[in-house]
């Protein structure tokens, strides 16, 4: 049995220069952290007693003969490249947050899911490697309308700049960041689910529709995650990533209007009422989760005002994509 371990992730700047539509011909700059909630994939050889050769149990359960017969598009399709097709399979997955909200767990389910198929057939991936699979899982053999951030900080974990770069290539950092300031930080934050699920790839569709009419957004999108590093990775009051954050959804907005909507308006309106100094919808918008940021300190108070939604505390992790049982 191979179970892998694969953390959700939180982008604070740059959401949208990390798609393909955009960086095979400008600059892209990405600025995330992954946390320590995480999906699980369990993966085995199917014993040879069964009258089917798949067994897939994730929100639905799946018992078929054949790959073409598989109805999951991600597991089909990472099955069909990653296994020997002589293989019979059982996997299971289980996640700690709900799919389709925004911090990234479909490139986590594709990046465990790949960790773990390898694992079994006795190969051994990178980070760069598994994060470059999980990208072409997604964009190409299923063509989900998808950038490339989430599988990259998913598979390293921490908290990163991912630049992208004209051809396609890409580059990830870890942030100077000391312990003292990620506490800060950690402190700061305050995500929330606003429990409506939505298909990342359909939302996303609303930022490609007249691609080449949003340059100038993309390029001030890159511009504030670059003002971001300057500031996390200095002594600089970190009230001003509020800031950053509140330019930053309303940039998002304006490339894509599917990205918010009337509860999501109410959320964020109702946050800074009560003394959040930025908000964000996290992902492609249109639901899942909403991160605050509040003033130091502030937290308890936040929580005790606050009544919407459901708070998830969380701390930044540092492993990455993992592989916890042989």
């Amino acid at each position: 049995m191979i179970i892998t371990r694969t953390p959700y992730r939180i982008s604070l700047f740059g959401g949208g220069s990390d798609l393909p539509i955009w960086y095979q011909k400008y600059n892209g700059l990405v600025v995330s952290f992954s946390i320590d909630k995480y999906c699980y994939i369990f993966c085995r050889e199917l014993p040879p007693f069964f009258e089917y050769n798949y067994r897939l149990t994730y929100s639905k359960v799946e018992t078929v003969l054949k790959i073409d017969d598989i109805m999951h598009p991600a597991l089909r399709e990472a099955i069909r490249y990653h296994t020997d097709p002589k293989i019979r399979l059982e996997i299971q997955h289980h996640g700690d947050l709900p799919a389709r909200s925004g911090v990234g767990s479909s490139s986590a389910f594709a990046v465990g899911l790949i960790s773990a198929l390898s694992s079994l057939d006795n190969k051994e991936l990178t980070k760069y490697d598994l994060a470059s699979k999980a990208i072409d899982l997604e964009q190409i053999h299923i063509a989900e309308t998808v950038g490339s951030q989430d599988q990259i900080a998913c598979s390293f974990g921490g908290f990163n700049s991912i630049r992208f770069s004209p051809g396609g290539s890409w580059k990830i950092d870890s942030l100077r960041i000391d312990r003292q300031r990620l506490n800060a930080i950690e402190d700061r934050c305050y995500l929330v689910y606003s429990q409506i699920a939505r298909f990342s790839s359909e939302i996303s569709k609303g930022l490609v529709n007249e691609f080449e009419k949003k340059h100038d957004n993309l390029l001030k999108t890159v511009n504030l995650a670059e003002q971001s590093l300057n500031i996390l990775e200095s002594n600089t009051d970190l009230d001003e990533i509020g800031e950053l954050l509140n330019e930053g959804w309303e940039l998002k907005k304006e490339l894509n209007p599917f990205s918010t909507n009337s509860t999501i308006k109410t959320f964020i309106e109702n946050g800074k009422a009560n003394g959040a100094l930025g908000a964000k919808v996290l992902g492609a918008g249109g639901g899942g989760f909403i991160l605050f940021w509040l003033k130091e300190g502030d937290k308890e108070r936040f929580r005790n005002k606050f009544k919407m939604g459901v708070q998830v505390p969380f701390k930044i992790e540092f492993e990455g994509s993992s592989i916890i049982r042989y």
